[in-house]
């Protein structure tokens, strides 16, 4: 019953949006400007079918989840060394400031005098994530109970045991909240700096074409497909921390 509830109101709220997007079909009136939903639909499922449809899919996932990864470990390295000493914390919070307050595009250009072209999208990815995973595995550790490290000194437990008993239970959530985060960012990050750099596989490069050659119900269907990736990926990405987590404790 709580399924048919569940699936009840996903299709509500799919037929209300829907709806929207027709009403603003019909009243742009111009397929050039706005194209319909099933226009749309029938686009993606054609670019589908095609070689080309999983090449710039592949290009991009590829590029962005390479970045992304090396972030994650970076920013756990980081987060944990900088929690750890305090010099090293001075010397690199300000380069953390720098690259959360650079806009996007502005990375992207600067990127062209030190990447290859093809690298651009990964290191894109690699420099939005960074921060957001460093900040929380920092503030993991700073928040951890005291009293719980002080018991520990006074058991005299191993560091070993201390790291796996007591600061990875409570990084946990803030690691959690900064890979999902840090996925929805590098995901659209890189996807921007593919339709400025123009790879030769990618959906950005994809994006780029449409744009040029007033392709609107490409540019929507490439925009479906980056959004529709984008909340697998996210799924993907909780399942397999869920499992982690499970098989942690069970262990």
């Amino acid at each position: 019953m709580q399924y048919l509830k569940k699936l009840a109101k996903i299709i509500i709220i799919a037929a209300v949006w829907l709806a929207v997007w027709t009403g603003i079909y019909l009243l742009v009136g111009n397929p050039l400007i706005f194209p319909s939903f099933w226009s749309v639909f029938l686009r993606i499922i054609e670019l589908a079918g095609t070689g080309q449809f999983w090449a710039n899919v592949g290009g991009s996932l590829l590029r962005i989840v390479i970045g992304f990864a090396i972030a994650v470990a970076a920013g756990v390295l980081i987060g944990a060394l900088t929690a750890a000493f305090r010099v090293l914390d001075s010397f690199l919070s300000p380069a953390a400031k720098v690259i959360k307050a650079t806009p996007v595009a502005s990375f992207i250009i600067l990127l062209f005098v030190f990447a290859a072209k093809n690298n651009i999208p990964a290191v894109t990815a690699f420099l939005m994530v960074l921060p957001v995973v460093w900040a929380n595995v920092y503030e993991g550790i700073k928040t951890t109970d005291i009293k719980l490290l002080e018991m520990a000194r006074v058991f005299e437990l191993k560091k070993g045991t201390v790291i796996s008993r007591i600061y990875i239970p409570h990084i946990r959530p803030f690691f959690t909240a900064a890979v999902r985060t840090g996925m929805g960012m590098a995901w659209k990050a890189g996807i921007a700096a593919e339709v400025i750099v123009n790879p030769k596989y990618g959906i950005g490069s994809a994006l780029h074409d449409s744009k040029v050659y007033l392709e609107t119900t490409d540019l929507f269907a490439w925009t479906a497909v980056v959004i529709i990736i984008s909340i697998l990926l996210e799924r993907l990405l909780i399942r397999l921390i869920s499992r982690r987590e499970n098989g942690s404790k069970a262990s």
